[in-house]
């Protein structure tokens, strides 16, 4: 049974039309409208994430840079550049900053020598920290030190802080005395929870409802903010995110896809070590910044779909108005096409067109049956052109493909009949294991020979040298001519001393038959046993060449293998 997807009707025709015509003009404009309002709502959310990462970058790097300026100003203190190193004063400096300053995990005095003088709540006082990066650099200015894990204080702080692992951020300072010389090194660990609650209070309302998220990651693209245990599902692989682009799509892991937008946060000035090279990255899930664009489409789509609906009721109406006149004079015509005669159209319509339809129908009956035996004669004289031009088309197909694959001047097949050779050779020696020789040739001197007698003389030396070449071989054998004067000759199931010595018989036999103007003509030849180890059939063809290049660079007029090479007929017969 044909099966259609058209209506059979005129009425649902006509019905299908509306419809089509309707949703034609709503479809794109509902993908218009949503497009348009998908883009505008990109926009404005993209600009409220990086309004949101740039405003959490800049506050960021003010907390660090006001962080450092109070250690800073400590180290300026009176109590620290003028009093004894060993005054008590000094601890209870430290523990009111400890106490003003709670994100203050912990303060100490250090002596040059790296020894911890004094320290909030006398942890680790007595221990050397000569070899932590933030002393060794604040000795030569204010250092502020990347994100790292508590190293010595880790266990003394423990029980003090419930965050695990407890992380820090170093920031330290050199005191010196009234003189200006270096005294001591101040240095701090604050802790990490400071972020948290900067983040928190920068996040707008409703943040976690509409799946905002805010990270921190350093120089090395690591999160390090929220940590894991924030998370709770581990930490995510944060893609490379450029901070000169506002905001864009990116795919996080498992190949979700978020709105991002990302800030550089700013190096602290003055401080050794303050290019942390950080950036906040904040991002929102694509399906939740669509969700309105969503909503939005399934109400356009509602309202298409009923207008729809409308339209083709509508439609189906208007298609029996017109359709039923037609449906009579289609069973005219039905009538007229089983050999019926006398046939009367009288269409109930008032339309005009049909009354006219109607006469030209009764005409047209009349003149099918002439036409009909006309166009049978004409097609069965069509058939016949037809065939004859068909077998003309493919025996000059035949002719053509077989002028591709022959050298015009030689009659010898060309270079891609060759190379369709030399791959039906190797393909069947991988099968067969049987080796195939292969041969080399190039005319010697053949250039001096246009040149002092002409290409005419040239080309009837080609001519001649083929000629030779294939009287000179079996007929299983082939040669054609891959280049100006070379010629290349395949030997089937042949071992290296038969193809030694069938080169040797073409040489001497081009060698034995001089032609005029040119006199005796010399080749010289590479020959190479294709091998079942080689990886294609080019090998093979490039250690024939270079064997060739030997033969000339030889003196020519000798045959040149890769187990044996044959001298000018002057030095004798082919020597092993």
């Amino acid at each position: 049974m044909r099966l259609t997807l058209l209506p059979q009707t005129l009425r649902g025709l006509i019905t299908a039309s509306f419809i089509v015509v309707v949703l034609l003009l709503s479809v794109p404009t509902t993908v218009y409208v949503t497009q348009q309002h998908a883009n505008q709502l990109i926009k404005d959310r993209g600009a409220h994430l990086h309004t949101l990462a740039q405003a959490t970058a800049v506050a960021l790097a003010a907390n660090l840079g006001e962080r450092l300026r109070e250690v800073q100003l400590l180290a300026q203190t009176p109590t620290y550049t003028h009093g004894p190193l060993d005054s008590p004063e000094l601890d209870a400096s430290l523990k009111r900053v400890s106490q003003s300053y709670p994100h203050y995990s912990w303060i100490s005095l250090v002596a040059l020598d790296g020894t911890v003088l004094h320290a909030t709540d006398g942890m680790l006082v007595g221990e050397s920290v000569a070899e932590r990066p933030w002393f060794k650099a604040a000795a030569q200015g204010a250092y502020v030190g990347d994100l790292h894990e508590a190293v010595l204080l880790g266990k003394l702080l423990r029980a003090k802080l419930h965050d695990w692992p407890i992380r820090f951020l170093d920031f330290a300072a050199p005191v010196f005395d009234a003189q200006g010389q270096l005294r001591a090194v101040l240095g701090t660990h604050v802790h990490w929870r400071w972020v948290k609650e900067l983040v928190e209070t920068l996040k707008p309302l409703g943040a976690d409802r509409d799946g905002i998220e805010v990270f921190i990651i350093n120089q090395a693209n690591m999160v390090i903010y929220p940590d894991q245990a924030a998370l709770g599902a581990g930490l995510p692989t944060v893609p490379r995110v450029a901070t000169d682009q506002p905001y864009g799509f990116a795919d996080w892991d498992e190949q979700v896809s978020y709105l991002t937008a990302a800030a550089s946060v700013a190096e602290t000035p003055g401080g050794k070590g303050a290019g942390l090279g950080w950036k906040v990255v904040v991002r929102q899930p694509r399906t939740q910044v669509l969700s309105e664009v969503m909503a939005l489409q399934t109400v356009v789509v509602a309202m298409m779909l009923g207008s729809t609906l409308v339209f083709g009721v509508v439609a189906w109406r208007l298609g029996k108005y017109f359709s039923h006149p037609i449906a009579q004079l289609a069973q005219k015509a039905r009538q007229i096409a089983q050999g019926e005669e006398d046939i009367s159209f009288n269409p109930a319509t008032r339309s005009i067109e049909l009354r006219v339809l109607s006469d030209s129908m009764v005409s047209m009956a009349a003149t099918l049956l002439e036409r009909k035996h006309a166009l049978e004669s004409i097609n069965r004289h069509l058939e016949t052109m037809v065939a004859d031009r068909t077998a003309a088309l493919e025996a000059a197909n035949r002719e053509l493909a077989s002028l591709a694959r022959k050298d015009a001047l030689t009659g010898l097949p060309n270079r891609l009949a060759a190379n369709e050779r030399l791959q039906l050779e190797f393909l069947q020696m991988k099968r067969s294991r049987q080796p195939y020789a292969l041969l080399m040739m190039d005319i010697d001197f053949f250039k001096k020979i246009n040149d002092t007698h002409g290409h005419a003389a040239g080309d009837e030396v080609l001519r001649h040298v083929a000629h030779l070449l294939i009287t000179g071989l079996r007929e299983s054998d082939f040669v054609g001519r891959v280049g100006g004067e070379e010629f290349l000759v395949l030997l089937p199931r042949t071992e290296l001393a038969a193809a030694v010595a069938v080169a040797e018989k073409l040489r001497a036999l081009v060698g034995g038959h001089p032609i005029e103007p040119a006199g005796r003509v010399t080749i010289s030849v590479g020959i190479v046993v294709a091998s079942p180890e080689h990886t294609n059939e080019d090998i093979a063809v490039r250690l024939a060449d270079d064997l060739l290049y030997q033969a000339k660079e030889g003196g020519r007029n000798r045959a040149v293998s890769a187990f044996s090479t044959s001298p000018p007929p002057s030095e004798g017969s082919m020597v092993s």
